[in-house]
Formats: C-alpha cells, sequence, structure tokens
C-alpha cells in the first residue's frame, strides 16, 4: 500500500509536505529536523495511540512548564565515533556536545520538579553525565578557541606568550624610532612573518640591517627583516607558543578522552532527547493551530474541522463540521467553483493522516475518524505530457491504480471525477466507479459538478451530499459546508453578479431543461432550511458550551475559594501558634525575675495561667467542626482531642462527665467537654493515625514519647503540645523522647528545640539501658 500512496504523492497533495516542514522547523535539533520531514504514518492503531499519548502527555507539559524548551544541536554521533577512535576533537567539535548534554540536564530538572512517572509516555531515561559540561564551558569559548585560564598551565603560558609579544613589540618600535635605521624603511610599522616579529625595509637597505629575511613584497620594493636585535626574543615568544599549543592539544586531547568514556551515556541522551524534541515540536504545533487529541472509531465525525495548511501559512479557514453517517460510504460535497470544495476533502485527507502520524488536529475535542491503512487520492490536473495523455486519460491511469489497491479500511479522496469528457458518459462512469470502490469496502470523497452524483447521493443509502454554501445576494462563496444536501455550482449566477452580457445570461437559463430549474430550486429551497437548523443547532451548541464552561469555571472558583479557606487557617493557626509561643517565652523570662522578688510572683503566675487559657482557646477555635453531639457519642466513635490536636477512638463512656480516649497505644481519661465528635466507624474511614505516647512497663515515673519514622516538623509539632499537656497538668515527670539513631538530624532538632524552650529545665541523653544516643530525656523547670 505505501509504494502506491508514494506512487500518487498523496501527503504532498494533501499539503502534509508543508506541515512536516513546519514540525521540522519547530525541532530544535538536527535529528529531530530530519526526523520530521521524514515523519509517515505508522501502520497500526497501538502505534498510532503511542504516538498521541506522547503529545498529549507534552501538551500537558506545556502547561505546566511553559519553560520546557531544548537547545539546538547538531548531529554529534559521527563526532561520538571519532572520539571513540581516540581521534581528538577541534574545540567547536568538542562544544558541540554542550547543548545535548544541557538539554537533559534542564529536562531532568523539570521532570522531578513536576514529579513526572516512570509511566509517562514522555518520560526518558536521562543518565547524568556529571560535571563534564562545565569543563567543556569553562576551557573553550563559543568560537572554539581554548580560554586563557582553562587551567593553572594555560593561563601562565597565556600571560608568558603575552608578555613577549609586548617586550617584542616595545623593541621593535624602540628600532623604529632609531635614526639609523628609519631611513631604511619602507614604513613605519611592526608586522609578523612566519609567526615572527619583522621590519619593512627598502629593498636597496635589505643588506644594511643585520637580520634574517622572512619575506619580500609582490613588487619586490620592500623585504620583511628580522632584525638581529629581535632573533631571541622571537626564539623564545616561539617556544612559549609551542609549549601553549602543546598544552592546549593535551586539554583537547583530554576533554576528548572524557567525552569517549561517556559514549554510552551520549548515545542514549542523543537517541531520547531527539525523540522527545520531536514529540516537544508535535506539541507545539497543536498549541499553536489549537488542535485537539483525535479518536479514532468506526465513523468520520470531525467537529469544526479547519485546513491545517492553510492555519500553519497563516490563513483564517472556515470551521466546518465533517461526517459520514452511519449508513453511509461515500461523501458527496458539490458546490460553486472556487467555494473550497477541494480545501474541504484534503482537509478530511489531511487530518486522517495526521491522526496516523501522532498529531493532534485542527478540530473541536473528540472529533472521530477511522483509522484509514490506507489513503489514496486523485486531486489537480494529471495530463502528463511525457506521456502523451490527456488529462482525462491521465486521470483513468491513477483511477485504475486505486481500484487495483482500494479495499476495506481505505479512505479515497476524488477531485471532480471523470471530469473533462462528455459529461453524461462522464457522470455514468463516476457513478460506475464509486458503486465499485463502495463494494470493495472503501469510504469515499468526491468532488463534483454533475447533477446526476448529487441526485444519486440524495436517494441512495451509501451515499451522503454536503453543499458547500453560496450567497446568491453577493454572488460569493462563504466556505461553510451544509450536510444533507447538494449545492448548486451557481455558475450562471456567478456569470449574471460578474457582468456577463445579458442577452448571454438569459439565453443560458432558457437552455435550461425546465424540469431541471425546478429540481435546482427544489434543491435550493431544502438548502436554504437546512443552513437555517444548521444555524440553530450551532447556536444551541455555542450556548451549551458557554454554560458549560460558566459551570467548570464556577466549580474551579469553588475550588481555589476552599484551597484559600485552607490556606489562611492554616497561616492563621501558625501565626497564633506563633505569637502564643512569643507570649510564654516572655511570660517564662518574668517567672524568672520575680524569682528574686518574691512580692511579684503570684503576679507573673497570673499571667501565665491566663495565657494557657488563651492557649486552650485557640485550640479549641481550631478544632473541626462537631459531627456528633456530646450526648450521642459512644464507644467505638472517633472524637478530636482539642488539648492535644489529635483523634482518637472512644473505649469507655462516657460516663459521669468523662470519656476513656486510646490515640496510639495511649489510653487516657478526658472531660467530655474537651472531645469533639468527628465520626463513627465505617463513615469516616476509621480513627487517623497518631504518633503514640505512653507509659512504659516497668517505668512508672517516666513517661514516653515515640517519634521513631517521623519528620523532624511532625515530631517537635508533637512534643511542643506534650510539652503544653504537662504544664497545663502540673506533670513534672522526666519525659523520655525516642528518636532514634539514624542519621542524628532528629536527634539534633529535638535538642535544638528542648535548648529553647521556656519549659526544659536540663535534658540529657539516655543511658544505655534507656536506649542511649536514640533517647533524649527531658525534665521540666521547678
Amino acid at each position: 500500500m505505501k509504494g502506491v500512496s508514494d506512487l500518487l504523492r498523496v501527503e504532498a497533495l494533501l499539503g502534509l509536505d508543508i506541515t512536516l516542514a513546519k514540525l521540522s522547523a519547530k525541532s530544535a535539533s538536527t535529528g529531530a529536523k530530519s526526523a520530521a520531514r521524514a515523519l509517515a504514518p505508522v501502520d497500526t492503531v497501538e502505534e498510532a495511540q503511542r504516538l498521541l499519548d506522547e503529545t498529549s502527555a507534552m501538551v500537558a507539559l506545556f502547561k505546566r512548564r511553559p519553560d520546557f524548551a531544548i537547545e539546538a544541536f547538531d548531529e554529534i554521533l559521527p563526532l561520538l565515533d571519532k572520539a571513540k577512535k581516540s581521534a581528538t576533537l577541534a574545540g567547536l567539535e568538542i562544544r558541540a556536545f554542550l547543548p545535548l548534554i544541557r538539554s537533559s540536564e534542564r529536562i531532568r530538572r523539570i521532570y522531578l520538579a513536576v514529579e513526572l512517572s516512570e509511566s509517562s509516555p514522555i518520560w526518558a531515561d536521562l543518565p547524568a553525565i556529571l560535571g563534564l559540561s562545565e569543563l567543556i564551558d569553562e576551557a573553550i569559548d563559543e568560537d572554539g578557541q581554548v580560554r586563557p585560564n582553562a587551567t593553572p598551565e594555560i593561563e601562565r603560558l597565556f600571560k608568558a606568550v603575552n608578555s613577549a609579544r609586548q617586550s617584542i613589540r616595545a623593541k621593535a618600535e624602540a628600532l623604529l624610532k632609531d635614526e639609523a635605521v628609519m631611513s631604511m624603511l619602507q614604513d613605519e610599522y611592526v608586522t609578523l612573518r612566519e609567526g615572527r616579529f619583522v621590519l619593512p625595509v627598502k629593498a636597496e637597505h635589505k643588506s644594511h640591517v643585520d637580520g634574517i629575511i622572512h619575506d619580500s613584497s609582490h613588487t619586490g620594493h620592500t623585504f620583511f627583516i628580522e632584525p638581529k636585535a629581535l632573533v631571541e626574543m622571537n626564539n623564545r615568544l616561539r617556544s612559549l607558543e609551542v609549549e601553549l599549543a602543546a598544552e592546549v592539544a593535551r586539554l583537547f586531547a583530554d576533554l576528548t578522552a572524557m567525552i569517549a568514556e561517556e559514549a554510552d551515556s551520549i548515545t542514549t541522551l542523543y537517541r531520547e532527547v531527539t525523540r522527545l524534541d520531536l514529540i516537544s515540536a508535535k506539541a507545539a504545533i497543536a498549541v499553536e493551530t489549537e488542535s485537539t487529541r483525535p479518536l479514532f472509531g468506526r465513523r468520520l465525525e470531525l467537529k469544526s474541522a479547519r485546513n491545517p495548511v492553510m492555519i500553519l501559512e497563516g490563513g483564517t479557514p472556515i470551521p466546518n463540521d465533517m461526517a459520514l453517517p452511519e449508513s453511509a460510504r461515500v461523501l458527496v460535497i458539490s458546490g460553486p467553483n472556487t467555494g473550497g470544495k477541494t480545501v474541504a476533502m484534503k482537509t478530511i485527507g489531511a487530518l486522517c493522516m495526521m491522526a496516523r502520524m501522532g498529531l493532534f488536529i485542527p478540530a473541536v475535542e473528540r472529533s472521530t475518524l477511522p483509522f484509514y491503512r490506507s489513503i489514496f487520492a486523485d486531486i489537480g490536473d494529471s495530463q502528463s505530457i511525457s506521456d502523451n495523455l490527456s488529462t482525462f486519460s491521465a486521470h483513468l491511469m491513477t483511477m485504475k491504480n486505486i481500484i487495483a489497491n482500494a479495499r476495506e479500511g481505505s479512505l479515497v479522496l476524488l477531485d471532480e471525477l471523470m471530469v473533462s469528457t462528455d459529461p453524461k458518459e462522464g457522470s455514468a462512469l463516476a457513478a460506475a466507479v464509486l458503486d465499485w470502490l463502495v463494494q470493495a469496502g472503501a469510504d469515499v470523497v468526491v468532488t463534483t459538478h454533475f447533477r446526476e452524483l448529487k441526485a444519486l447521493a440524495q436517494v441512495e443509502s451509501g451515499y451522503h451530499n454536503v453543499a458547500m454554501q453560496f450567497d446568491e445576494n453577493m454572488g460569493t462563496p462563504t466556505y461553510r459546508m451544509v450536510s444533507g444536501v447538494a449545492g448548486a455550482s451557481s455558475a450562471i449566477a456567478v456569470a449574471e453578479r460578474l457582468g456577463l452580457p445579458k442577452d448571454i445570461v438569459t439565453s443560458a437559463k432558457n437552455r435550461l431543461e425546465g424540469g431541471d430549474e425546478r429540481i435546482e430550486k427544489a434543491i435550493a429551497e431544502l438548502r436554504e432550511e437546512k443552513i437555517k437548523l444548521e444555524d440553530a443547532t450551532r447556536k444551541a451548541q455555542e450556548l451549551e458550551s458557554k454554560n458549560r464552561k460558566n459551570l467548570e469555571d464556577t466549580e474551579r472558583v469553588k475550588e481555589e475559594l476552599i484551597a484559600q479557606k485552607e490556606e489562611l487557617k492554616k497561616n492563621a493557626k501558625r501565626k497564633l501558634s506563633a505569637d502564643i509561643q512569643t507570649a510564654r517565652s516572655e511570660i517564662s523570662k518574668l517567672i524568672e525575675e520575680t524569682k528574686a522578688r518574691p512580692g511579684d510572683r503570684n503576679a507573673a503566675k497570673k499571667n501565665l495561667a491566663a495565657l494557657e487559657k488563651m492557649a486552650v482557646e485557640a485550640r479549641e477555635a481550631n478544632a473541626p467542626e462537631e459531627r456528633i453531639s456530646k450526648e450521642s457519642l459512644k464507644p467505638g466513635d472517633t472524637v478530636y482531642v482539642t488539648a492535644l490536636e489529635r483523634k482518637g477512638v472512644i473505649i469507655t463512656g462516657p460516663s459521669e462527665g468523662r470519656v476513656d480516649v486510646e490515640m496510639g497505644s495511649m489510653r487516657i481519661t478526658l472531660k467530655l467537654d474537651d472531645v469533639v465528635g468527628v465520626g463513627r466507624p465505617g463513615k469516616d474511614g476509621g480513627q487517623q493515625a497518631s504518633v503514640s505516647w505512653k507509659q512504659e512497663p516497668g517505668r512508672d515515673s517516666d513517661l514516653e514519647l515515640d517519634m521513631r519514622g517521623m519528620r523532624a516538623e511532625e515530631c517537635l509539632d508533637l512534643l511542643e503540645k506534650q510539652l503544653d499537656t504537662m504544664m497545663e497538668t502540673g506533670d513534672d515527670r522526666p519525659l523520655r523522647i525516642i528518636h532514634g539513631k539514624g542519621t542524628g538530624a532528629l536527634r539534633m532538632a529535638v535538642k535544638k528545640y528542648l535548648s529553647e524552650s521556656p519549659y526544659i529545665g536540663d535534658f540529657r541523653t539516655g543511658e544505655p539501658a534507656e536506649g542511649g544516643d536514640g533517647v533524649t530525656v527531658a525534665k521540666l523547670k521547678g
């Protein structure tokens, strides 16, 4: 099938060569540009879906990360092969690897930031090549030249060479000013010959200057002589330049060797980044043309489809619904000349091929098309001078090839089928060809002016008429499609509008058969009714779309308000906790200060008690909404303990205004007023998991807080709440804090917090029997 498609130049006939050229221009790398130009439809639905999955994922990534970009890079695999063969690369050749490596690093950072899953269609295995890009960039500039500070030795030699040149130039300029020399010079300047500083000496004085002749002018009037006074200095400069060149060569060889060592990784990067480059070009085209993902289905149903080539070339094509009813196999497009029939047909073919290439199509979402395994086209003038064929004969040869290959799963596009011959014979032959193609199982889109084909499509179930609308008042096409009716060629109307002599127009009208004229009038009336119906349907769809968008906007705003409310609540809670902590610290300082002044001690304690009351009120204010009244609470219900700001489950009670609540392995008795009922088993998903704190059996005098496996922020929050509770209840027992050993980060965070807490009298690392470095024991101030 592909051979036939190539023979018929389907891609070029549909304008896809222009689309692929635009795709190539959107690609950054040479490899992706080549792949874009060579892009071809895949053979299976599964492969097409995989390609569309890639495009979808990249479009979604663009929305989250508009900064996603790949640097332009050339074909570097031949350079990599050269490096692997130990051939030293030049400066620009070495720098050619930079864009690829930098692009891979940028992609890796973006993927990490958006937490892209390895199951994503655009996931890529991008091995890290640590430090190589930095080394290359620091050593070689954009012109491929070594930087003067590339290495300490190169920097030393650069400075030495520059110093030697300055010394030679100073000496040479001194010679220029020497009166004994000045008269022998052709001009007062210093120049270079063979890398050595020389003076331009007149030919007649060449034997009067003690030195080495390096060159002469074309006229022979000037000789370039290296004075003896500069020879040693030039020798020194040359020696330094040789050393510098050797050091640069060594650097380039080292960098080449590093590239060769990373050959496997670079090959993987090249393959993966080039693949992503092509996908990103597809996504960029999709965004630019406001295209959507096509769906594969049994029938053709394109919604508000537009021609991709016209869009990419800056045009604004009229969107049209293009569909084949369930029972139809042939779409007959009729209407005036230059009315858009051929463009509509090309649009259908182009969109079907684009879907098979993994490209989005310029149509409204959920547009559906069959997965046509082969697409044939006969479009335009097929006259062949070289084969001595007329236009009609050339069309017949093309049709012969199509008929020989079209079958179930084929789409055939025929522009003005069987024209350039007798209309009656042509229309009969056209109808026979269409019937044959339908029997073969192909879908067909045909443009025509033949009245017989229009009539056939109006009465045969396997055919469907579509008219290209024509504005009779303006005498111009509208390029809008009207489904279900035939289009008028409007040749006489156009001729009259364009000013053809009235007698000719009248004569043409009279020559029309009366029956045909009545048929055309009836079809025109039917077409007008159809247009009105489609206008009403379009307005209803636009209203529905607007309402749906408004609903989506409302839901989005609602979600944003909920998120803002939660964030405000968190911010308020954090601010309140910070304010309370600050106030506690200040009052604790007051208590310390009043220890020396017993007369003020009671006032300080009173202030502390008032502050603790504020803390209790703040915790109650932050408690969740009560879902179960206190009178209805029973064992098994989930409650929120306001003092600890944790959830637990009622074990026994209520009894005498108290309940026993279990939180992890801790079981405490609380007043009924200290809990808020929030859920019942089976309705709220059960008890919220929380860290446990307990009295360890055999250690009745110590409290224990187990923080292992938690983040530092969570641990410190829990520790603060535990200390609050102990202060409120007057519990002065030692607190055994189990943080584990691990990396030591949690232990350090706990000890830092304890050292700054106004509640803590002292703390220490646990004894071996207590858990050693994995435990810190703290005591409140007396």
